[in-house]
């Protein structure tokens, strides 16, 4: 959430207030419409704020959701059904799963689509090393469920960038170094990945 302030007449100090994402977004409109020799600088500060990635928490956040998931929930939504039918307990995972790692998709596909290539890249170093610390450390009941899912993930998002891009031999360097430093057990198959 943002905050605005306004001046009070009584006090003569600014009056803090707090926005939804919406509202700041209205504000901040209405202010590059007041004084449009801002646009610059508002754009810069977006920028910023937009690309401002740490490798560790995109880590943590990735490491979290997935760890949070829980084999209790996954064997109350499967089963016989209330309305008929039947779902199985590992439908069910896939779906908590796919929920769970489908904001950090999202986030990816952002940053690709924007043309913040380097924020894309860092991201995805990011939501790799959670991937694989979920694989090592997990402490849910659930992650017998997700045994395979970390790698095939981590296999996936590889390959996609790889098809995005196809001529960017200096990230895939850089990807490479990562992965034996970061990914040490998955780095053979990875890397095969960033050499085709």
């Amino acid at each position: 959430m943002g905050n605005t302030t306004k001046r009070t007449k009584s006090e003569g100090s600014a009056k803090s207030y707090p926005l939804s994402g919406v509202q700041a977004l209205q504000v901040l409109s209405m202010l590059k419409q007041r004084h449009p020799e801002l646009e610059s600088e508002i754009s810069e500060l977006s920028s910023r704020v937009f690309n401002d990635i740490c490798t560790e928490d995109v880590a943590q956040e990735v490491y979290s959701a997935l760890n949070s998931l829980e084999a209790h929930d996954c064997w109350e939504a499967s089963g016989r059904q209330w309305g008929g039918g039947y779902r199985d307990e590992y439908e069910v995972a896939d779906e908590m799963v796919s929920e769970a790692f489908s904001p950090f998709l999202f986030q990816i596909n952002t940053f690709h689509t924007t043309g913040e290539f380097a924020s894309e890249l860092a991201y995805i170093q990011g939501v790799l090393m959670g991937l694989y610390r979920f694989q090592k450390e997990a402490t849910t009941d659930f992650s017998d469920y997700t045994e395979d899912y970390p790698e095939s993930f981590a296999t996936d998002i590889l390959g996609d960038w790889c098809k995005r891009h196809p001529d960017d031999s200096s990230s895939r360097e850089l990807l490479r170094v990562f992965l034996s430093d970061q990914c040490p057990d998955w780095a053979k198959v990875l890397q095969a990945i960033l050499a085709r």
